[in-house]
């Protein structure tokens, strides 16, 4: 089911209730708390499908409606807290101003401090941080990230599985490496940033390489475009076998992430809904992969966010994902000469890519400050 047809459910369970609940109040002069804890459940429903459907006009629209509501409504099952929360996400992703990045931080350090944080909570300051990233707010998204690190660090894992934890010190990574790309003249160089990046980026590369599990799947393109960084970043090293071992690696996950987009299916890659029969989906025409259902969806990414929370935006992706299409279309033919081409130019798009399209060229670790890793 479309999230448009999920929230349209959602809208239509929400007027039912309504019904029930003044039918009720007619009849008996009280209201049910059960009625009421469904309809908080439908309205917590319809605000996070609207949300993850990038509807941040929609949320504003409901997070008001929640607001003329009873304060005796408001409060069940923290619809009052959750509305808050979805509220200032959306007009954060909207206007970007600081006013409303200092109130849902203090949202949610409110929330924290009172130890009423779960799940849901720390996935949704997560998305805060990612917010905060492409705001170029760095500093407050490793105060955050670090704060929800302490949080979590107690946290029990399963083997095997990836936790909230683990996607917390995930984060904290890749906050420290897109201030490390994006301000590289604000970062202290040297080894103490370099072996505080590469011993927390082989946490992650430990945990997360080809650990299967939903959670791993929803954040594989930043997981893929974190080490690619973190190989090409390191490849200045005097071994010139380690070098190219390097520079082989991050084309790798480079073409790992290309190789995931390409077989995305007809889906939005702003908000990853399915496209179906009726609705026609918008399909970039530099690079005929990136699809979208509309034209406020291709913008939202087109400068950043197209890797999510990162300041990676489509403009710089189509070109490689131009030429990784061109070659997957004939890759598998033997002995054909355009594909050897077409395999070479890849290659050439994937390194400027990682130089100049990233930024990095200049920004890779100093030779003396690299220590060799374990999964290098």
């Amino acid at each position: 089911m479309l999230w448009s047809e999920t929230a349209h459910k959602y809208r239509e369970c929400i007027e039912i209730v309504q019904e029930m609940q003044d039918t009720i109040l007619e009849n008996t002069g009280s209201i049910d708390s059960q009625i009421l804890k469904q309809k908080a459940v439908y309205y917590v429903g319809l605000i996070s499908v609207d949300y993850s459907r990038c509807s941040f006009d929609d949320v504003i629209q409901i997070y008001n409606d929640i607001q003329m509501l009873p304060e005796k409504e408001k409060k069940v099952l923290s619809l009052g807290f959750m509305s808050e929360l979805y509220g200032q996400l959306a007009m954060l992703r909207l206007d970007g101003s600081k006013e409303n990045k200092r109130r849902v931080v203090s949202l949610i350090d409110t929330r924290i401090s009172e130890k009423m944080h779960d799940t849901s909570m720390v996935a949704k300051a997560l998305e805060l941080v990612m917010i905060l990233r492409n705001m170029k707010e760095y500093d407050a998204a490793i105060a955050l990230g670090e704060k929800l690190e302490r949080l979590t660090e107690n946290e029990e894992r399963a083997f095997s599985e990836i936790s909230m934890a683990d996607m917390v010190i995930f984060e904290n990574v890749v906050s420290n490496l897109e201030r490390y790309r994006v301000e590289y003249h604000q970062q202290q160089i040297g080894k103490d940033f370099c072996k505080y990046f590469l011993d927390r980026v082989q946490v992650v590369f430990n945990k997360f390489d080809d650990v299967p599990g939903e959670i791993v799947l929803c954040q594989r393109d930043a997981y893929f475009m974190t080490i690619a960084q973190c190989d090409f970043l390191c490849h200045q090293v005097d071994d010139k076998e380690l070098s190219a071992n390097l520079c082989n690696s991050a084309i790798d996950y480079v073409e790992r992430y290309l190789e995931r987009n390409l077989y995305f299916g007809r889906r939005c890659f702003t908000c990853n809904q399915t496209g179906t029969a009726t609705e026609v989906q918008l399909v970039c025409s530099g690079c005929r992969v990136a699809c979208y259902c509309s034209l406020d969806h291709q913008r939202m990414t087109w400068k950043k966010d197209a890797v999510r929370g990162m300041r990676i935006g489509h403009e710089i992706l189509c070109p490689l994902m131009k030429a990784y299409r061109k070659w997957k279309l004939i890759a598998n033919k033997k002995g054909n000469e355009r594909a050897l081409k077409l395999r070479r130019r890849l290659d050439r798009e994937c390194l400027y890519f990682l130089s100049h399209g990233l930024g990095l060229k200049g920004k890779c670790f100093q030779k003396k400050d690299i220590p060799v890793y374990e999964f290098y």
